[in-house]
């Protein structure tokens, strides 16, 4: 396989990881909101006397931030994506060096997200324990 093979099959890769990604984020997000509305009647019929309700409502947030985030991500990509279309006549070196900061903004959002998911996991998880025997 010749370098330029190499590197196309590398991009390609790198496009369909992010894609996933993406949609990864997307689906746990939602899934998790979804999944808690759906059962929480089943877990806690009556929400008046649940324990820390604060972690479920914290969840939800969460678990809706994520999902508003990853649309921030995507208008976002989209703005950088055109950007390399407009600017695609820069030397490699000049156009590398300025599209690092879309990058950069792009990859914060995405570590944002994680956390996002993580946390929303472990406040949906502290509740569902909290309240599982009462």
């Amino acid at each position: 396989m010749s370098d330029d093979e190499h590197l196309k099959e590398t991009y390609s890769t790198l496009k369909y990881s992010l894609g996933q990604f993406d949609k990864t984020i997307i689906f746990i997000a939602s899934g998790a909101l979804g999944i808690s509305f759906a059962f929480i009647k089943d877990l806690v019929p009556d929400l008046k006397v649940a324990l820390d309700k604060d972690s479920l409502t914290d969840s939800w947030y969460l678990f809706s931030g994520v999902i508003f985030i990853s649309l921030i991500c995507h208008f976002i990509s989209m703005l950088a994506n055109t950007w390399a279309i407009k600017h695609s006549d820069l030397k490699a070196e000049e156009f590398n060096k300025r599209i690092v900061k879309w990058n950069f903004w792009i990859r914060g959002i995405n570590i944002i997200m994680i956390f996002g998911l993580f946390f929303g996991a472990l406040f949906l998880i502290s509740f569902i324990k909290k309240n599982i025997n009462v």
